[in-house]
C-alpha cells in the first residue's frame, strides 16, 4: 500500500469516527412525547353504549401526564349532556389527588389537550400514581375507569 493510499484510508477513518462521535449524543436524547409508552386502562362503555372511554398515564421528562380518550360509536363528535374530568392520584399517599382537570365536554378524541401534567418537582420517587377518567351525565351514575398504576 502506498503512503498516499494509507493516508487516505486513515483520514477517512478519522472523519467517519468523528461523525459517529458527534451523532452519538443525539441518540441518547429522550424520544418525542408522542412516542413515550403510555399506561392505559382497557375501555369502558357508557351506560347507554354510545361511547367507549379509557384513562392513560405516562412519565415524560420527569413529569407525570394523563389524558382520557373517548370514542363515540355512532360517528358523532360528542356525547350529548356529558362532562369528563381527568384526575391523577398518588396511591402511595392514601389516594391523594395531585392534579385534576376542569370538567370538559365529552368530545371524540383525547383530552385534555395538552395532557394534564404534574410537574417533575412534585412527583415523589417510588410512589405509585394512577389517573382516572370520570364521565358524568344527567340521569346516569358517574362512570369511572382507572389507568394501571405507574411508578416513575
Amino acid at each position: 500500500m502506498s503512503v498516499g493510499s494509507l493516508s487516505h484510508v486513515l483520514s477517512c477513518s478519522f472523519v467517519g469516527a468523528a461523525a459517529l462521535f458527534i451523532a452519538a449524543p443525539a441518540a441518547l436524547a429522550d424520544p418525542p412525547e408522542w412516542e413515550v409508552p403510555k399506561s392505559c386502562s382497557g375501555t369502558l362503555g357508557t351506560s347507554d353504549d354510545s361511547a367507549d372511554f379509557k384513562s392513560c398515564i405516562y412519565a415524560y421528562e420527569g413529569a407525570l401526564k394523563a389524558f382520557g380518550n373517548l370514542t363515540t360509536k355512532n360517528g358523532a363528535s360528542t356525547v350529548e349532556n356529558c362532562t369528563m374530568v381527568v384526575t391523577i392520584i398518588d396511591k402511595s399517599a392514601s389516594d391523594e389527588v395531585v392534579a385534576s382537570s376542569d370538567p370538559m365536554p365529552c368530545f371524540n378524541g383525547s383530552y385534555p389537550s395538552p395532557p394534564l401534567t404534574v410537574d417533575k418537582d412534585k412527583v415523589k420517587p417510588g410512589h405509585g400514581y394512577v389517573s382516572f377518567v370520570e364521565l358524568t351525565r344527567p340521569g346516569h351514575d358517574p362512570a369511572r375507569i382507572n389507568s394501571p398504576e405507574l411508578k416513575p
